[in-house]
């Protein structure tokens, strides 16, 4: 064995990258009792009957506890892959995936998460995508104010940047919602024109949710504010998707 440092400063280092188990939060629970949103609540977290599940007494959460899961704010899935201890020394060392330079280089990873939440879920009141995202119809007629043009091509933009931040944070199951929300916006900013882009995202996003594997730089492309495909492009699909089954154990 080497010998062991007696500088004061390694020694403080090592003191700090030390865990204290005692300080740990609990363990995530079981994959298996994370219910989401199918957990039924005694109290309707909104005002009104609205959300009454039908035939009982409780009430549904309106699909707040699987956004909650989707975004892993306390990273259980981390944690699982990592085991507590390395997960919580790369935490200390801040060696988990997070940006680093820009704006946002001084947030930690939790508040990356919760602004990539914003990107994706935040609508305003008078938004003209609320409602079912499964039922497209058709809104662009030509006929547009410059307003409304400005609008979809913002709402655009955030999902683009939605994409890059879970592309760096590695977070495989919002990449996948980010480009299902590309697809829809491309179709309300170009409506028939932008069938094309908008398609090309769906797939990879079914890509990403499915049981085979995926390719990051594939991906990545479509953040992009003119996303360009080679037609010579070779896919190196290297990351399982979400219902692949050495990734289901960990969600």
């Amino acid at each position: 064995m080497g010998k062991k440092t007696k500088r004061p400063s390694a020694l403080a280092k090592a003191a700090h990258r030390k865990i204290d188990k005692a300080s740990l939060p609990p363990p995530p629970v079981p994959v298996e009792e994370e219910l989401g949103s199918a957990k039924i609540l005694e109290q309707p977290t909104i005002n009104g009957d609205g959300f009454k599940v039908l035939g009982t007494n409780g009430y549904d959460d309106g699909g707040v506890a699987d956004l909650s899961l989707l975004i892993d704010l306390e990273d259980n899935v981390q944690r699982r892959r990592r085991g507590e201890n390395e997960y919580f020394r790369a935490l200390n060392a801040d060696l988990l995936p997070r940006a680093t330079k820009g704006p946002m280089g001084r947030m930690s990873r939790r508040e990356q998460k919760v602004s990539l939440a914003q990107l994706l879920f935040s609508e305003a009141e008078d938004g003209e995508d609320k409602g079912p995202s499964e039922v497209y119809t058709e809104q662009v007629d030509g006929g547009e104010d410059s307003a409304t043009i400005k609008h979809r091509t913002e709402r655009l933009q955030q999902a683009r940047a939605a994409l890059r931040m879970s592309l760096m944070l590695r977070e495989a199951a919002c990449t996948s919602l980010s480009l299902s929300e590309l697809c829809k916006r491309r179709l309300t900013l170009s409506g028939k024109a932008g069938a094309e882009e908008a398609l090309r995202c769906a797939d990879k996003a079914l890509e990403i949710a499915g049981d085979g594997f995926w390719d990051g730089d594939d991906v990545a492309i479509e953040a992009n504010d003119v996303p360009v495909i080679d037609p010579k492009y070779e896919k190196n699909a290297t990351t399982p998707g979400l219902a692949n089954p050495a990734v289901l154990k960990l969600l």
